[in-house]
């Protein structure tokens, strides 16, 4: 090898080390920039957190406010009912570890392709969510747009968002579970009573009043006297009214409600005793519950009543008629009555041969 081809592979070769060295050094640079760089959305949220007296939450359709009441959240629209408390923390713990890792765009016209368009606007399937101070002051503010998978395996969650006020739009790790929607904010269930612990029932209606008793495994009509043949099948739905009863919406007891149908009342066989004052308005059947208890069934009542005194309820709309019937509710069905039978036409005599038709 000539002397000066071997001096330019040695230049070449120390070359290639000391590139090799600045993409490692430039590598881990850039790693320890990119850590750095994901700063919380709102960095100071946690520290003033407890000062949050008002979450508000929005997207295009619906919105649900929540106000803060000592160590309770309640559903400011919906009677204020409590909140279910831990979907309230793990709200305001996303929020306070949410982080921005990577800039995206400010165009807004690139807002509704991220998802972090107004969330006002009919086709926007953004959500916005406030957190609020006494006086009204944001203490966090945020629009969250579309999730996204991580590309690193077993990552945070990510999600495109965008500070209210702000068109910079934001790739950021966290999970912020804001959802308007109430049916994710209330436990659902009132009460399960099966068919078999109901001892009796009680139906006051303004022109009717019915009671129903237990005769060994059925209840039966024991209010009025003499009354016709009944469908026992009607009889053991309504003995099964509060089997996994539920409820979809509260409001105020003290609320206007619609019109009252009456009340019904439930006798348990172990002391507790529920009566619901009924209403409808449209197609909506709200129950206004009392219950009370006695023996081993004051601690059921009492449960009841913590949860659920001074406020109405909206149950089930088909149990509208099971929930409170009429005795003519719970009348067999009308057997139909068969048509007529069909008149066939007579069919004439054939005529003997040599002798006339018969006469029709």
């Amino acid at each position: 090898m000539k002397p000066r081809t071997a001096f330019i592979l040695l230049l070449l070769g120390t070359a290639s080390l000391g590139l090799g060295w600045y993409a490692g050094i430039a590598r881990d640079t850039m790693g320890e920039v990119a850590a750095s760089a994901a700063t919380l959305a709102f960095p100071d949220f946690a520290a003033r957190m407890e000062a949050a007296q008002r979450l508000k939450i929005a997207d295009h359709s619906k919105t649900l406010v929540l106000v803060r009441a000592a160590d309770r959240w309640l559903l400011a629209e919906h009677g204020n009912f409590p909140a279910l408390a831990p979907r309230v923390h793990t709200l305001l713990a996303g929020l306070a570890e949410l982080k921005l890792v990577e800039k995206r765009t400010a165009d807004p016209a690139e807002f509704a392709r991220l998802g972090v368009d107004d969330p006002k606007d009919a086709k926007s399937e953004a959500r916005e969510v406030r957190v609020l101070d006494a006086k009204g002051a944001a203490l966090a503010a945020i629009i969250l747009g579309h999730t996204r998978p991580n590309p690193e395996n077993g990552g945070a969650a990510q999600v495109f968002v965008r500070r209210v006020g702000e068109n910079q739009v934001w790739l950021a790790e966290g999970a912020v579970e804001a959802d308007p929607d109430l049916s994710g904010w209330i436990d659902h269930q009132i009460i399960n009573i099966t068919r078999d612990q109901v001892a009796s029932i009680t139906i006051d209606r303004d022109t009717s009043h019915l009671v129903l008793t237990r005769e060994g495994d059925k209840l039966v009509v024991s209010t009025p006297a003499t009354h016709p043949v009944l469908d026992q099948l009607k009889i053991d739905t309504l003995a099964r009214g509060l089997e996994y009863l539920s409820f979809s919406d509260t409001r105020a007891a003290s609320a206007p409600l619609g019109q009252k149908l009456g009340t019904i009342t439930f006798v348990t066989t172990d002391g507790l005793t529920l009566r619901a004052a009924i209403s409808v308005e449209g197609e909506t059947v709200w129950a206004v519950f009392t219950p009370s208890g006695k023996d081993k069934a004051q601690a059921t009542a009492d449960a009841l009543g913590k949860k659920f005194n001074g406020f109405a309820l909206a149950v089930p709309s088909w149990q509208a008629k099971t929930i409170l019937p009429s005795l003519d509710d719970l009348l067999p069905p009308a057997t139909p009555t068969p048509p007529p039978a069909a008149v066939m036409p007579a069919t004439p005599t054939p005529a003997m041969p040599g002798q006339p038709p018969a006469p029709r």
